[in-house]
């Protein structure tokens, strides 16, 4: 039974072998054909020359070789799936196909990084293909962490026979996945009357002027029907809107920070999945409720993304899908713009994954404007031993009636896994993405 040599290596590792490897060959390849030419020189004779010929000519064949294995090469990669929710499994397939009669035995697979992030065994490997071969290997992921992911072959590096020449074949098509955040529910939860919208009751409570209408638009999609103006909608024979004074001034201001974390590891995503699952859900409750939210964030500039109803809150969950904590920003003022601009209620949602001495000073002023501060977050900065350090900050700001909400991160329990399905149990109906060289 025909074998095949697998061994997986980090990406930087395996490059710096594969550069050190040609170097080496090259230098072997000079060193026997100086050592033949050196021998037919001073003994001449058919044996010699025969040899110093043959030296010569391996270079010519050794491409030769090349060249046909790489016309006879086949890849073929498939996924169940391009969009998921976080806590599912995907299933990626890498078919790999030598339909020559010649044997291959450097082949390296270089891999996607960002697909290591959700399966750690999806790393670079290479390979070596007996003639006819045919290669299935199955990687099943549990998608532990949203956001968007290449994932799969980012190119294919063939090397000849003697180790010297190579050929690079790129994938036709890049696997993209997008894993979005799961929208967790939450409890009833008090929202100031101001915010109530119309219609809705709390405590037989209602403020004068909610019925003053302030604008009347044209009709956008995901505007709530029970807003339009129906007389003057006859009237124009096209739909308008009317927008009252609660409308326009009752937006939930909700600020991301999106500051870069000091190092990327595991525990680093599952605190900003955590952070991200818990304003997703916030957000979806407020629409549900009928009162607009500003998402604000700085990416270079102070941003501002607003949804008023459940049918546009699919703009900021894609947003919120994708969106890297990659703001070197620290400095906090951003925060400043957005609630001395932005603002056109009192209550603000303020969701960070960390705590420290400047964020702290920043919501006091925030609360001392006068507007009701509702923060979230997950851990303060330094006191990560020391509770009661924690506590101390923590009080400070219940002090100054800040209502705060510390996160807890969870890990998802399950595991990755890939296998590789023998040669009789191989499926060879996989045309879904084929590249030939």
């Amino acid at each position: 039974m025909s074998t095949i040599l697998i061994t997986f290596e980090d990406e930087p590792s395996l490059g710096k072998k594969e550069a050190v490897n040609t170097k080496r060959n090259i230098l072997r390849y000079i060193a026997v054909l100086f050592t033949c030419l050196t021998y037919a020189y001073f003994f001449g004779g058919f044996f010699p020359y025969t040899l110093l010929y043959l030296v010569l000519a391996l270079p010519v064949m050794s491409l030769v070789h090349l060249f046909i294995v790489c016309l006879c090469f086949k890849v073929s990669e498939r996924l169940n799936n391009r969009i998921f929710m976080k806590g599912e499994y995907a299933s990626y397939q890498l078919i790999l196909q030598n339909a020559s009669f010649f044997y291959m035995p450097y082949v390296t697979l270089h891999m996607y990084m960002e697909g290591q992030f959700i399966c750690k065994n999806l790393k670079s490997m290479r390979i070596s293909l007996p003639p006819f071969a045919t290669r299935e290997f199955q990687y099943d992921m549990l998608l532990a962490f949203r956001g968007k992911y290449d994932i799969g072959i980012k190119s294919i590096k063939i090397n000849d026979l003697l180790g010297m020449f190579s050929f690079t074949i790129r994938t036709l098509e890049k696997k993209t996945i997008l894993v979005k955040p799961r929208i967790l529910d939450i409890a009833n939860r008090d929202i100031p009357v101001a915010l109530i919208s119309e219609g809705e009751v709390a405590s037989g409570v209602q403020e004068n002027g909610n019925d003053e209408i302030k604008d009347i638009r044209k009709y956008v999609y995901g505007d709530s029907y029970r807003k339009i103006h129906w007389k003057l909608s006859t009237k124009l024979n096209r739909l308008m809107i009317k927008e009252t004074r609660n409308e326009l001034d009752n937006d939930v201001l909700v600020l991301l920070n999106l500051q870069q974390p000091e190092k990327m590891d595991e525990r680093t995503l599952i605190e900003e999945d955590c952070l991200i699952e818990e304003i997703v859900s916030q957000v979806n409750y407020l629409l549900k409720r009928s009162i607009p939210v500003k998402l604000c964030y700085h990416k270079d500039q102070p941003l501002v993304l607003r949804a008023s109803s459940t049918m546009e809150f699919q703009g900021i969950y894609q947003f919120l899908s994708e969106v890297k904590f990659s703001q070197a920003l620290n400095d906090y003022e951003y925060l400043e713009y957005f609630t001395e601009n932005e603002h056109t209620s009192n209550l603000v949602y303020l969701f960070t994954v960390q705590l420290d001495g400047d964020l702290i000073s920043k919501c006091l002023h925030i609360r001392n404007k006068g507007l009701d501060l509702e923060l979230f977050y997950i851990r303060i900065k330094g006191t990560e031993e020391d509770e009661e350090a924690a506590r101390e900050l923590a009080d400070i700001l219940i002090k100054s009636n800040i209502r705060m909400w510390k996160l807890e991160p969870a890990v998802l329990e399950g595991k990755s896994c890939h296998r590789e399905i023998e040669p009789e149990r191989l499926v060879r109906e996989v045309e879904v993405c084929e590249s030939k060289a």
